[in-house]
């Protein structure tokens, strides 16, 4: 009964998203994003941007590294300027 209770008193709490910017290859649209994980930013990217292939490859704006693991994107910063590059296109 304890755990019962305590499950309909305190449910899991889910992670707060956090603020990024991301851009496109051109740098002629910005959108803010927020998110809690690398697979949602992905998926409201797509969306914001109305990318309807679904390969896509987030990089930092500031040198190209590709953002590619959860745990990299963890250890960005808020506000964190993000390039959404679609298939052919190259970090400049």
């Amino acid at each position: 009964v304890g755990a019962i209770t305590k499950q309909a008193l305190f449910p899991p709490l889910t992670p707060a998203g956090r603020p990024f910017r991301v851009s496109n290859a051109s740098r002629s649209r910005r959108k803010g994003i927020v998110a809690s994980s690398l697979q949602e930013l992905i998926r409201k990217t797509l969306d914001s941007f109305f990318i309807s292939a679904g390969k896509i490859t987030l990089v930092l704006e500031e040198d190209g590294t590709v953002v590619d693991t959860e745990e990299f994107f963890k250890s960005l910063d808020d506000n964190t300027h993000l390039m959404v590059l679609e298939k052919g296109q190259k970090w400049t």
